[in-house]
Formats: C-alpha cells, sequence, structure tokens
C-alpha cells in the first residue's frame, strides 16, 4: 500500500511541474522572442542609419552636372545599394536599390536624394538647379540621402503596431545631411 501511494504522489508532482513550466516557459520564450526582435531592430536601425551616411558623403564627393540627372541618381542608388550589400543590411535583396528618386516622392522603400542648392557666396556667381558640387571645392554644398527599409518582423503582433513602408515588415526611415566644406584660402 506504501508502495501504490507513493506512485500516485510522485505522478502528481510529475504533472504540476509540467504544468508550471508550460506556464512559465511560454512566458519565458515570449520574452527570449521580443529580446531578440529588439535586437534585429535596433542593429537594422544602425544599419540603415550608417548605410545613408556612407551613401551621402560619397554622393557629394561626385561633381558629374547636372547632380539631379538619371544617370547621376542610378550611380547613387547603386552605391546605396553596394553599401546595403557589404554592411549586410537585414531583410536585404542585392540589386533592390537600383536608383535614387528625390526625398519628396520617396514614399516605400528605397533611397531619395536632394542636392540643396546654397546660397552664393559673396560676390560669387548665383548657383542653379543644374550646378553641382565644384571638384575644386569651391563653394560649400551639401547632399541630403533618405533610406526607407522594411526590416522582417518576427514577434508575433508586433506587425499591428510597426510602422509600414508599404510592405510587410517595420519601416526604418533614416534622413542623413552632409556638407562639402569649401577648400581654405
Amino acid at each position: 500500500m506504501t508502495r501504490l501511494g507513493t506512485r500516485t504522489r510522485s505522478a502528481r508532482g510529475s504533472g504540476q511541474a509540467l504544468a508550471e513550466f508550460a506556464l512559465v516557459g511560454g512566458v519565458f520564450f515570449l520574452l527570449v522572442a521580443a529580446i531578440i526582435q529588439f535586437g534585429l531592430l535596433l542593429w537594422s536601425v544602425n544599419t540603415v542609419t550608417q548605410i545613408a551616411r556612407d551613401t551621402a558623403r560619397w554622393a557629394v564627393t561626385q561633381s558629374t552636372t547636372p547632380c539631379d540627372s538619371a544617370p547621376n541618381r542610378d550611380a547613387l542608388g547603386a552605391q546605396a545599394d553596394l553599401f546595403a550589400r557589404q554592411w549586410n543590411l537585414l531583410g536585404y535583396r542585392a540589386g533592390t536599390w537600383t536608383t535614387a528618386s528625390t526625398i519628396a516622392s520617396l514614399s516605400g522603400p528605397g533611397v531619395g536624394a536632394d542636392w540643396p542648392i546654397p546660397s552664393p557666396p559673396s560676390g560669387g556667381t548665383t548657383l542653379f538647379p543644374s550646378d553641382c558640387p565644384p571638384s575644386n571645392s569651391s563653394v560649400a554644398w551639401s547632399v541630403e540621402v533618405r533610406i526607407n527599409h522594411p526590416v522582417p518582423i518576427f514577434f508575433p503582433g508586433l506587425q499591428l503596431i510597426a510602422p509600414s513602408c508599404g510592405v510587410p515588415g517595420y519601416c526604418i526611415t533614416t534622413t542623413t545631411e552632409v556638407r562639402m566644406e569649401p577648400k581654405a584660402p
């Protein structure tokens, strides 16, 4: 009689531990998944910011006139694509960014760039929209680059509150402006 009573109690204890593990384990795995998703989002934000900075740095050194031309926008998009592959951007497929639009027309995922015309230097010539940063760095000039990129969401329910770029995922948007300073006389 003692053996049978011991078996029954140990079987009940085992079932209780299994039920407790199911309750606590589910919460634990949900917490781990949330930490992983947050880490991936944070890593992606840093990567997209770095890609925008590198692309803007590259773009401000280009002096092919006019800046706002299809070949220059294609070159800028290709350079952003190269940086995205180099930095292993999460959720990015090679060749996705082939050109850069204007920042105002960038609504979905992609790259946008603008070369705002600076005010003319004192006693200098008037600058026009077809002008570009001069290769001799005689005029302070800037370029603005914006990147929209969706990051895959693995955590259940986050899709409901995540900003969207028009495609599934969490939309990360970053804008960088780089200024090329003129050389000192």
